[in-house]
């Protein structure tokens, strides 16, 4: 494992700029889903009750909690986010 970035994204993660890792019935996680749908933004879903390499990468990120949702956007972790903090990590990366 690297020291600096964590664990290594699992595969299928390459492929899209913007991951939501949580679970299929978290609220939170469900609305961040929906979001992204209605600002037409591609995204992957990485459920971590289902998922063991994408609950250890959460844990990584968050210090070892197994907070969701947690989405990545390029390279900016957003941890239980708001839609404004979805929306500026968005148009930091030009994605809308």
């Amino acid at each position: 494992m690297n020291k600096d970035s964590g664990p290594k994204p699992p595969a299928g993660d390459a492929e899209h700029t913007v991951v939501v890792y949580g679970t299929r019935w978290c609220a939170a996680t469900q609305y961040v889903r929906r979001y992204l749908d209605r600002k037409d933004v591609s995204h992957s879903f990485r459920d971590i009750d289902r998922d063991q390499e994408a609950a250890d990468q959460v844990r990584w990120w968050t210090g070892g909690y197994l907070s969701h949702p947690t989405v990545k956007i390029s390279s900016d972790i957003l941890v239980e986010p708001l839609s404004n903090e979805i929306q500026a990590a968005l148009e930091k990366n030009n994605l809308v």
